[in-house]
């Protein structure tokens, strides 16, 4: 009797286990050495504004914590990307393609960081870019965090009927945290006074530009696989 060759499933490699093991492990150790960091990420998620008190004494792009939080956000959304990319747009698989992923969410991440800081030496004003810029840092981390059951369900073994509709929910989740963001972006402009259309302005460069290109990115997966027709 001749053996079967089972076909490889792309989103059960070894590294994506290893890689999401990394994750909860950064989180486990953000919880053993600064565990007031899930207060400040859950009251941040539905507050309009983060508060002056919030901004001086807990939010610091030098405090390590954060920094690690940043970094396991990336990793979670790039994993996300991956998978929803292979499983549903049929790109090719392997973790390189989620090395690139991570790449683009963290050049993300650093633009606006970098913008927000050279508008304000620019201007020579805040004007509440150090909110938007924290605001911004701190729903990524909560995105990061949310999409790890999702992609947790796509790439178990037992639950492959449930890839492609868990896949999308995370998708249409990841849509209503960046709208959500440009909400608030536009709520800390207007109550620090800055004018509607600088506030415009601000979301077509800094918000929405990275997000077409992202999107752009998705729709290019489908052509890099030599096996879409």
């Amino acid at each position: 009797m001749e053996e079967v060759l089972r076909a490889t499933d792309p989103l059960q490699a070894g590294w994506v286990a290893l890689l999401m093991l990394v994750l909860v492990a950064l989180l486990g150790w953000i919880n053993l050495v600064s565990p007031k960091k899930w207060r400040l990420l859950g009251g941040s998620l539905f507050a309009v504004r983060l508060g002056r008190q919030t901004m001086r004494d807990e939010l610091d792009l030098q405090d390590r914590t954060l920094v690690v939080l940043l970094l396991m956000a990336a990793g979670s959304i790039a994993l996300f990307l991956h998978q929803f990319t292979v499983a549903v747009l049929g790109s090719p698989t392997g973790w390189p393609h989620w090395v690139r992923w991570f790449g683009m969410v963290a050049g993300v991440m650093v633009l606006q960081v970098l913008a927000a800081r050279v508008t304000t030496v620019l201007v020579r004003a805040d004007t509440g870019l150090s909110e938007q810029l924290y605001t911004n840092l701190l729903l990524h981390i909560d995105l990061g965090i949310a999409l790890l059951p999702f992609t947790a369900v796509a790439a178990w073994p037992h639950h492959l009927a449930w890839r492609t509709p868990v896949l999308w929910a995370a998708l249409v989740l990841t849509a209503l945290f960046t709208a959500w963001r440009w909400l608030r972006a536009a709520a800390i402009g207007l109550g620090e006074g800055v004018p509607l259309r600088y506030i415009f302005i601000y979301l077509c460069t800094l918000e929405f530009l990275p997000a077409s290109i992202l999107g752009q990115r998705l729709l290019r997966s489908i052509a890099l696989d030599p096996s879409t027709p």
